[in-house]
């Protein structure tokens, strides 16, 4: 399994401006300084590595950040501007951005700022999301610190599934609903409380309100758990792991939904419908294929491997040609 780590250095806001005007259209010609390019910047060179908790850690988190460098010798002040990675990825984050300098600073430059995004990610999976979806975690911002539980000596994984509605401009809270529970009052009230503190400091009053659900999983201390080993699967792989395959009747032509694709598959059976989604605009050719794998169920060994899997994803490689199943009965 590779670990990715993928950083980008977005734009600059300039201090000083100058201006021609030709044809009635302001035009800025001001050479950029050594600062307000960020050619001097020093930062560290040895990449981040991924804080793995346990080898298979499939965790993924992104934190944007603005930097506003105002002294020489001085590191930046930060501002966060999109965060949905947890606490120890934060911490290194913001530990490497401690270390920057931009030392051709000088004051005629004013304050430069730039914009840097930070992606954590540990799995076999391509990064999928729906248009609007993608637009309404562009500027998520989670808290600073991770959710914390008292241990009150549970042995089981408890779970929950939340929504958050944001309906008001930045500064406003999230309406949160608990759409599903294990019935852990002490996880409702940790991760209710921890979703309350989520912001969306891009939007302003009057914008049309914006839905997130998220899974909540608290594994209590030494309390051991099943975990996906990959989460990259061919779809005949993916078939072979759910319940009756052999007595299942299909026939989709796969080569009419602008195959290749892959899809995400997030699993909460058997207490709630499974999700499934593909990148991009929603395709009608492959919405009745999509439905039918929302409905295959993963044949789990025991009640606990269902209750330790709830909230994972899967992403299943949709390959071309006829995907045509009958019930072995039929066939023999």
């Amino acid at each position: 399994m590779k670990t990715l780590l993928r950083t980008a250095l977005l734009g600059f806001l300039l201090s000083q401006v100058g201006f021609v005007f030709a044809q009635g259209v302001a035009v800025d010609t001001t050479p950029r300084s050594p600062a307000q390019s960020l050619s001097c910047l020093q930062r560290p060179s040895k990449p981040l590595e991924f804080p793995e908790r346990h080898k298979l850690d499939h965790a993924s988190g992104m934190t944007r950040v603005k930097l506003l460098f105002e002294k020489a010798d001085a590191k930046p002040r930060v501002e966060v501007l999109a965060n949905t990675a947890r606490e120890d990825m934060q911490d290194l984050v913001f530990g490497r951005l401690a270390e920057y300098r931009l030392p051709c600073l000088t004051p005629e430059d004013g304050v430069v700022s730039a914009v840097q995004e930070f992606n954590f990610n540990n799995t076999d999976r391509e990064p999928l999301a729906m248009e609007d979806e993608a637009q309404a975690l562009s500027c998520l911002v989670m808290p600073r610190e991770g959710m914390v539980i008292i241990d009150n000596g549970g042995r089981k994984v408890e779970h929950l599934m939340l929504s958050m509605v944001f309906d008001g401009d930045g500064e406003k809270p999230p309406k949160v609903d608990i759409v599903y529970s294990t019935n852990s009052k002490l996880l409702q009230r940790a991760a209710v409380n921890f979703a309350s503190e989520y912001r969306m400091p891009c939007r302003s009053k009057g914008d049309k309100p914006r839905r997130i659900s998220q899974p909540f999983v608290y594994r209590p201390s030494g309390v051991s758990m099943y975990a996906l080993k990959r989460e990259g699967f061919s779809l005949m792989e993916f078939l072979a792991m759910t319940e009756g395959i052999r007595e299942v009747e299909a026939n989709f032509d796969l080569n009419t939904m602008h195959c290749p694709f892959k899809v995400d598959y997030e699993l909460y059976s058997p207490h709630q419908p499974n999700e499934v989604r593909t990148g991009g605009k929603p395709d009608p050719n492959r919405a009745a294929f999509l439905q039918w794998l929302s409905e295959r169920q993963i044949a789990f060994e025991n009640d606990k491997q269902a209750r330790d899997l709830w909230g994972s994803t899967l992403q299943i490689n949709v390959p071309c040609g006829v995907l045509k199943l009958e019930p072995r009965s039929a066939a023999g």
